[in-house]
């Protein structure tokens, strides 16, 4: 197993190295001056221009500025933003808030999601069944963007049970609202796959037999069905967590949540190339990590899982 664990982290290598090359070619064919944004689009005389462009490497070539950008990252030295904060300085203060928000979402879609999942597969084409999958697709179908803005309207505006912004000052009641946003497209999917996966082991061999000896029905369930069908359901679960993580910048920004996300929007509206591509990479390799981990939960949770 170790030599597994060895393995992929050194596929994390090339992973890094991609990811930094293609966000510095993307935000390098973004429309607008970075500089005119530090100086918030106040005219600069070719002076102070010149001395910014030095100063952020701006007027190195792409391939330059990636390459010390690898090289600062390797010391986790990834720079200042434009308002001279070092940036893993601004991770480290909005990585706990995105983790927070992620976890909360997760712990709503797992739980929700695998319960209603594994009744409706036990009870698969009846009313429950039809009825959760009615609901997930309609939850499938709408944007997160829009139930972001109408949950904030009807719950925290007209209702006023929670405030409609976090801001800087944030509780775990705070995030509430904005992790059953974050929860809700993953929580559909979440039904759907369990609910797939807990019909088709109620029809395998080994379930058959488990009940042909006399096993009580919770017991099947619980032992033979839950088990093996909680083996994909977990790994998306698994790797959903790093995604939460790495898609909540619709969410933070509709909520005003100081998290990675909402960062690196304000560092895109910016033009912040250095801080985009350092919170991106961070998130990235959140996620490849999360990866590995789900991989090693597998042997876990279905014994015939092993890792040569």
């Amino acid at each position: 197993m170790w030599w597994y664990v060895g393995k992929r982290l050194l596929q994390t290598i090339p992973v890094f190295l991609g990811a930094t090359l293609i966000l510095f070619s993307l935000l390098k064919l973004r429309p607008g001056d970075p500089i005119l944004n530090l100086a918030g689009n106040k005219p600069v005389s070719d002076e102070v221009r010149d001395a910014l462009a030095a100063q952020y490497n701006l007027d190195d070539p792409l391939f330059v500025q990636w390459v010390l950008f690898v090289k600062n990252a390797l010391t986790l030295d990834f720079g200042e933003t434009f308002s001279g904060q070092p940036v893993i300085e601004l991770i480290a203060e909005a990585f706990p808030v995105t983790v927070t928000l992620a976890v909360m979402a997760l712990l709503i879609d797992a739980v929700l999601g695998i319960v209603l999942g594994t009744v409706a597969g036990l009870r698969r084409n009846g009313w429950f069944d039809s009825t959760a999958l009615v609901i997930s697709l309609l939850l499938l179908a709408i944007p997160i963007f829009v139930l972001g803005f109408v949950m904030q309207l009807v719950f925290a505006v007209k209702l006023r049970w929670t405030s409609p912004t976090v801001g800087g000052d944030w509780t775990v009641t705070d995030l509430i609202l904005p992790a059953i946003v974050l929860a809700i497209a993953n929580f559909a999917y979440t039904i759907r796959l369990t609910r797939t996966s807990v019909a088709e082991n109620l029809g395998a061999d080994h379930v058959r037999t488990a009940r042909a000896k006399g096993l009580a029905e919770g017991k099947v369930v619980r032992r033979h069905v839950l088990r093996n069908s909680l083996v994909p359901v977990i790994t998306y679960l698994g790797i959903n967590l790093g995604s939460l993580m790495a898609g909540a910048i619709i969410t933070e920004t509709i909520f005003n949540i100081p998290g990675v996300g909402n960062a690196a929007y304000l560092a895109i509206a910016k033009g912040e190339t250095s801080t985009v591509v350092a919170i991106v990479t961070f998130m990235v390799m959140v996620y490849v990590l999360t990866s590995l981990v789900v991989d090693l939960v597998y042997a876990l949770l279905d014994p015939r899982i092993r890792y040569a």
